[in-house]
């Protein structure tokens, strides 16, 4: 069998087996989050500043009641679709796993990891099912979702830190919106406090995807200097490629608009807004903040990273 060079060392491995055997969040505890709390029109849904409508106006003008329920139909659409990427992240793990040697202690973190992602899946799919009134759209898995868990499988197996990178992509991105989900016990747009499930769920992700951030950093603080310069270009072209697409797309996952928005804005509003609004802006000084780690790891060029900046593309 050919092992994968893991580039972690052991005793990092080891503190953070111990941290995960020790500080778990697990959902369905009654302690971590307590589902049993009714979804009413008395709180805010979206965290502040993290909605695709903030400061649009739109929901200004709703009464409290239509609000909360505007932003609850987004928290939801993100909820059904940001699993997606835990998904391809286990996936990833799991086939790296054929590879690595089970007495490393890297094994056994990795196993840790992709437990803990499948707890933050069923965290949001049961997000998704209490909040059976929202109809959630898909995001064309059909379409893509095979080929690109090939791809992911493929890469973490034969050239890990474009895999680690990815994973960046993903989480380190996203972290910022869970962060705010958990800040100041959780406060919308028109200071209503955060539904405290929403609150609950935001300590639970980034307590425990903190250990995973961490984890892809030091891989590739680690794996980048060795490796030789046609891998570095393959990676770069991957990576720049990723950071591109959240560049275009000005939000971090898709969001359609659907008729259950229609008693409260226009597609036309939707579309004018999405791209636009404070979040939009927060994830792209998100993302920059990466980019520039990744250049200094060589993860992406100074090339491209004076191209998006000349282009304001983070503005």
């Amino acid at each position: 069998m050919t092992l994968v060079e893991i580039d972690v060392p052991s005793k990092v491995a080891d503190r953070l087996n111990t941290a995960s055997a020790k500080r778990r969040w697990y959902p369905f505890d009654d302690t971590v989050i307590d589902w049993s709390i009714p979804l009413t029109g008395d709180w805010a849904y979206m965290p502040k500043g993290h909605s695709i409508f903030s400061e649009s106006g739109i929901l200004e003008r709703l009464s409290a009641q239509d609000r909360s329920f505007v932003e609850r139909w987004e928290m939801t659409q993100g909820m059904r679709n940001v699993a997606h990427g835990e998904h391809l992240l286990n996936q990833g793990i799991l086939a790296m796993l054929w590879h690595i040697d089970p007495y490393d202690p890297n094994y056994r973190y990795l196993l840790h990891e992709v437990a803990e992602e499948c707890q933050h899946m069923a965290m949001f799919n049961q997000w998704v099912r209490i909040n059976s009134d929202i109809k959630t759209r898909d995001a064309n898995e059909e379409q893509w979702a095979k080929t690109m868990a090939d791809f992911t499988q493929d890469m973490a197996i034969r050239l890990p830190e474009a895999f680690w990178a990815n994973v960046l992509l993903f989480e380190f991105v996203g972290d910022y919106f869970n962060q705010a989900m958990r800040a100041n016990g959780g406060v919308g747009d028109d200071g209503r406090p955060l539904h405290p499930i929403l609150v609950q769920i935001g300590i639970a992700h980034t307590s425990e995807e903190a250990r995973h951030i961490s984890y892809a950093r030091k891989w590739l603080e680690m794996g980048m200097p060795k490796l030789e310069e046609d891998k570095v270009k393959e990676i770069q072209g991957i990576i720049e490629f990723g950071a591109q697409l959240l560049i275009d797309r000005r939000t971090f996952l898709p969001i359609r608009y659907s008729r259950q928005l229609e008693p409260y804005l226009s597609k036309e509003e939707f579309e004018a807004n999405k791209g636009v609004s404070p979040a939009s802006k927060a994830m792209l000084r998100q993302l920059k903040k990466l980019l520039d780690e990744f250049e200094s790891l060589r993860v992406v060029s100074s090339e491209k990273m004076r191209k998006w900046e000349d282009s304001n593309a983070f503005d």
